[in-house]
C-alpha cells in the first residue's frame, strides 16, 4: 500500500522520479541561504541584483545611479512634471492622509439642514433647506474632520485649507539669506580660477618697496584682470530673538486634574505634522498625501539603463528590466528535513524574520511602523545560528541537493567548482577591505568556507525555460532524449528548466585553523561559470546580416537565393552570430547551510 501511495503521489505531482530519495525542500524558499558577490564587493540575494548585459557583470542598488523619471500620486495616480511637483511641495492637492494612523482619507457625503434667508433669525426648521455637504473620514481608525472641528465643504473636490505655519516667515528669511550666501561663494570660487598670484607678485608682497608708477600698474593691470573690484555685499543672517516667559508653570493642572490619555497625541502623530506638532487629538488636521516617484537605474560604468519603468503611473510593466534573476541561473540549497533540528518547531518562523532574536507569537508587532522602514535582509542581519543542523559532524559527508534554475529560453551550460584555500584567500582579501557586511560574515577570518563540497566535475546542461511547461503539472524533461544520458549519481531530478544536483558536504575547519568551536558553521564559497548569450546584440546582428543579404540579392550577386559569404584571411568561414555573442560569466555564491553542535 505504501508503494501504491507513492506511485499515486508521483502521478499527482507530475514527477516520474523516485520521490523517496529526494530531500524535502525545507530551505528552498529561504533566499538568504545563498547570496552573490556584487561588483562593489557586497553580498546580496539574487532577487536584489541587476545584470548589465553590456559590462557582463552584476550590480546591486548601491553601485547603480538612481534617476527620477516622473512624480505621481499613489492614490489617484495623477501624473505631474518635476517642476509642478516642486511647486506643490511634492504633495497631492486632492488626496489626504489620516493624521491619526496614516491611512488614506475617504470623502463622505451627508445631508444637513441649512436655515434659509427668511428663517435665519428664528430657529424655524420648516424654513430650512437640505444641503449636501462633504467631510473626510478614515475607514481604518474612524477619525474624521468633524472630530477636530473642521467645517464641512460644499464640494467633493475639497477646499480644506491648511493652517498657516507660524515659522513660515522665519524659514523664508533663512532660505533667502543662505541662497545669497551660496551665490557669493560661487562667485568667489569662479574669481579664484582667474586671479592667480605669480612669483613676482609674491615678491612684491614680501618686499613692498615699490615706486608709485609700478603700484598704479599693479593695481590697474594686474589687479583683477578687468573684473569688477567692488566690495562684496555683506550678508547678515538674522539671529533668533529669545522671548521672555511671562506665564508661570502651574503644577496643579497636571497633579489635580485627571489625565485623559485618549486626548493626547502620540510621538508618531506629532512627527507626521512637524510644522504644528499637535499635543491634543482635537488639533489634528488632514495631511496632503506625499507623491511617489518612478525611478530608473543606470549602470555607473557603461551608463546604460538597467531598469526603466513605464511612464504611465497605472502601468506595472517595465520598458527595460535587467533583473539578475532573469539572466543569471538561480542556485538554491535543499536540506533534508531530518537534517534541520528546528524543522518541526516554531523556530523556523524566527529564521524568516529580519531580527536574529527569537520570535514570540504572543507579542504583537508594533503598530504605526510603515513597511518601507523595515531593514534590508542580509547575511549580517541573519546569522547562521537561525538554522540548527543535526546529523552533521566534522569529517562526515552529508548529501544535499543544489537546485539550478535556467531563466533563459535556450539551453545553458553551467559549471560549479569550489575555490581552493589560496584562491579564496586572494579573492576575499580584496573584498573584505571594501565590504563591511562581508567582514561581519567572515568574523575576522580570511576564509569564508568551513566545509568542502563534492561538486560534479563535468558541465551541467540546463533545459530552456518554457512558459507552457511552467503551468503544466504533468510536464517533465526526464524522458527527453536530449538529457537521457544524465548520470543518476550526479543529477537528482529534472523538471522543466530546473535540475537538482547531488552534492556532498563535509564540514572542516576553515584554513589552517583547526579549532573546533561549540557551534560550528557550515559555509562554502562556490564559483559558477555559465555561458550567456546577449539576445539583443544577436538580434541586431541578424538584422544587419539580413539587410546585407537583401542588398546582395538586389545587386545580383547572390546565387540560388543565398549570398556567397567571402572567407576570412585564413581561408576559414567567419563565425556565426550566436557563437560571437556567447560569453562565459563567472560569479561567486556564498552558501550558508547553518550551524551544528560540534
Amino acid at each position: 500500500s505504501a508503494a501504491k501511495d507513492r506511485d499515486t503521489r508521483q502521478v499527482w505531482t507530475g514527477s516520474y522520479v523516485n520521490l523517496s530519495c529526494l530531500p524535502v525542500m525545507a530551505t528552498y524558499f529561504d533566499l538568504r541561504r545563498v547570496q552573490l558577490l556584487c561588483s562593489c564587493n557586497r553580498i546580496c540575494p539574487l532577487s536584489q541584483l541587476y545584470f548589465c548585459r553590456h559590462c557582463y557583470d552584476v550590480r546591486c542598488g548601491n553601485c547603480v545611479s538612481h534617476e527620477v523619471d516622473s512624480h505621481y500620486c499613489p492614490n489617484c495616480l495623477e501624473n505631474m512634471a518635476s517642476a509642478e511637483a516642486k511647486m506643490r511641495r511634492h504633495r497631492c492637492g486632492n488626496c489626504f492622509d489620516c493624521p491619526s494612523c496614516g491611512h488614506n482619507l475617504s470623502t463622505r457625503a451627508t445631508i444637513v439642514l441649512v436655515p434659509s434667508a427668511e428663517g435665519s433669525a428664528a430657529k424655524d426648521l420648516s424654513k430650512s433647506t437640505p444641503q449636501k455637504v462633504y467631510y473626510l473620514t478614515c475607514n481604518f481608525c474612524r477619525w474624521s474632520t468633524r472630530d477636530s472641528g473642521i467645517a464641512d465643504q460644499a464640494t467633493p473636490a475639497g477646499g480644506w485649507q491648511e493652517s498657516p505655519n507660524p515659522h513660515e516667515q522665519r524659514v523664508e528669511e533663512l532660505v533667502a539669506a543662505y541662497r545669497q550666501l551660496a551665490v557669493k561663494e560661487k562667485n568667489e570660487r569662479e574669481r579664484s580660477k582667474y586671479v592667480r598670484k605669480r612669483n613676482y607678485m609674491l615678491l612684491m608682497e614680501k618686499y613692498p618697496v615699490l615706486t608709485p608708477r609700478f603700484r598704479r600698474c599693479r593695481s590697474s593691470a594686474f589687479g583683477s584682470f578687468g573684473r569688477d573690484t567692488e566690495p562684496a555685499v555683506e550678508i547678515s543672517i538674522p539671529g533668533v530673538q529669545a522671548e521672555s516667559i511671562t506665564e508661570g508653570f502651574n503644577v496643579d493642572d497636571f497633579v489635580k486634574k485627571p489625565l485623559k490619555i485618549e486626548t493626547v497625541t502620540s510621538v508618531f502623530q506629532r512627527y507626521m505634522s512637524p510644522k504644528s506638532q499637535p499635543t491634543s487629538v482635537s488639533q489634528l488636521e488632514p495631511r496632503h498625501k506625499a507623491l511617489a516617484v518612478k525611478r530608473s537605474l543606470r549602470c555607473r560604468q557603461c551608463e546604460h539603463n538597467l531598469s526603466k519603468a513605464d511612464f504611465n503611473p497605472s502601468a506595472i510593466k517595465f520598458r527595460i528590466n535587467l533583473s539578475a534573476f532573469q539572466h543569471v541561473p538561480d542556485l538554491r540549497i535543499c536540506l533534508p528535513a531530518q537534517c534541520i533540528a528546528s524543522a518541526c518547531s516554531g523556530n523556523v518562523i524566527a529564521a524568516q524574520l529580519p531580527s536574529a532574536t527569537a520570535y514570540d507569537p504572543s507579542r504583537p508587532l508594533p503598530l504605526g511602523l510603515p513597511n518601507r522602514t523595515l531593514p534590508v535582509l542580509s547575511f549580517a542581519s541573519v546569522p547562521a545560528a537561525s538554522i540548527t543542523l543535526q546529523g552533521f559532524a566534522m569529517g562526515k559527508t552529508t548529501n544535499v541537493v543544489l537546485t539550478l534554475s535556467n531563466p533563459a529560453h535556450r539551453v545553458t551550460t553551467v559549471r560549479l567548482c569550489q575555490l581552493s584555500t589560496e584562491e579564496e584567500a586572494d579573492k576575499l582579501a580584496v573584498c573584505l577591505s571594501g565590504s563591511p557586511g562581508l567582514t561581519e560574515v567572515c568574523a575576522g577570518a580570511t576564509i569564508y568556507s568551513t566545509a568542502r563540497l563534492t561538486l560534479p566535475s563535468e558541465s551541467i546542461r540546463l533545459a530552456a525555460k518554457s512558459d507552457v511547461t511552467e503551468y503544466d503539472d504533468l510536464a517533465t524533461t526526464t524522458t527527453s532524449n536530449e538529457f537521457s544520458d544524465d548520470d543518476p549519481k550526479v543529477i537528482a531530478f529534472r523538471q522543466g528548466n530546473k535540475v537538482g544536483v547531488h552534492v556532498g558536504v563535509t564540514p572542516a575547519p576553515a584554513g589552517s585553523d583547526k579549532t573546533v568551536f561549540e557551534r560550528q558553521p557550515v559555509r562554502a564559497l562556490i564559483q559558477m561559470t555559465f555561458d550567456y548569450q546577449n539576445t539583443t546584440s544577436s538580434m541586431l546582428s541578424e538584422q544587419r546580416a539580413a539587410a546585407a543579404s537583401a542588398l546582395l540579392a538586389a545587386s545580383g550577386i547572390a546565387t540560388d537565393g543565398k549570398a556567397d559569404v567571402p572567407p576570412t584571411a585564413s581561408g576559414d568561414q567567419p563565425m556565426t552570430t550566436s557563437s560571437e555573442e556567447l560569453r562565459d560569466i563567472k560569479l561567486l555564491f556564498f552558501v550558508d547551510f547553518g550551524e551544528f553542535s560540534a
